[in-house]
């Protein structure tokens, strides 16, 4: 599969962040093309700048919008809770003058995505669950995951760019061309480690369980044949609980596919978003 660059065969280069003053907050986006939007959620690990690939690709039919999920990039803090995530989407999307959109949710944006869907159903005209899960569901009592505190000692102790490079290649550990790498790495550079451990406590807490199910509109599930950071029982409740209008596990692809082979990510989604 070739990937989708620009013409010197690097990745696209994003649209100019803006800055959406909320009740509360201001929140980062970028916005490309015209016509009904496609609202692009990132993960963990990223900001709208994951999405450069699919900016490009979709502002060509759609307005491709991307956030800087709260407490990343240029956008400021939430408590720790997956429904002060969901206000700031509905805050953002209503600012917009977005009634009807379509929502691209990807691993922890995939978590928000399906929780804002089923609380705000009339929004949603298509969701997409790419890389995701329905949350940890854990006690509060339970404390942040050991994996999270050895990643933040290891960000202190190796700083930004070697921790970006680690992250890159958790990300992308098939071939993939030296461009997509090192923006992969500047990306994962950039987290800010409180927002991440924010974000990270949110979906130790968030249980999207009881509402998958009421799910209504079409929704397409994406998932990674050689994904190695949902874990498997996540996704199966995932695939269990979502009545889902297609299912995707797409070969030889890990937790980037918008990265790692964003041709055939984006077609998927295309195809998608284009059927009656």
């Amino acid at each position: 599969m070739a990937l989708d660059t620009d013409a010197s065969g690097g990745v696209p280069v994003c649209p100019p962040l803006q800055i959406a003053e909320l009740t509360h907050r201001k929140l980062a986006f970028r916005s490309q093309g015209e016509g009904k939007a496609i609202v692009f959620l990132h993960g963990l690990l990223g900001s709208s700048k994951s999405w450069a690939f699919q900016l490009e690709h979709f502002s060509r039919r759609y307005q491709a919008i991307a956030w800087d999920a709260p407490g990343f990039g240029e956008s400021e803090m939430v408590p720790e809770s997956i429904d002060a995530y969901v206000e700031v989407l509905r805050e953002f999307l209503a600012k917009l003058d977005e009634s009807m959109v379509f929502l691209v949710g990807h691993s922890m944006g995939g978590t928000v995505a399906s929780r804002f869907a089923a609380k705000y159903p009339q929004t949603v005209s298509r969701l997409v669950l790419s890389c995701t899960h329905p949350g940890y569901a854990l006690p509060e009592s339970v404390p942040m995951p050991p994996k999270f505190l050895n990643r933040m000692r290891e960000l202190a102790e190796i700083g930004p760019q070697a921790y970006g490079i680690k992250r890159a290649t958790d990300l992308l550990p098939t071939p993939c061309s030296a461009e997509v790498f090192n923006y992969a790495a500047q990306v994962a550079s950039e987290t800010k480690p409180e927002g991440l451990r924010r974000a990270t406590r949110m979906l130790q807490l968030a249980d999207n369980r009881p509402l998958l199910p009421t799910l209504k509109m079409p929704v397409l599930i994406l998932t990674g044949a050689i994904d190695t950071v949902v874990q498997p029982a996540l996704n199966a409740d995932l695939l269990r609980l979502t009545p889902f209008t297609r299912h995707v596990e797409m070969p030889g692809i890990a937790h980037a596919p918008y990265f790692q082979e964003p041709l055939y990510y984006n077609g998927l989604i295309e195809t998608f978003l284009s059927e009656k």
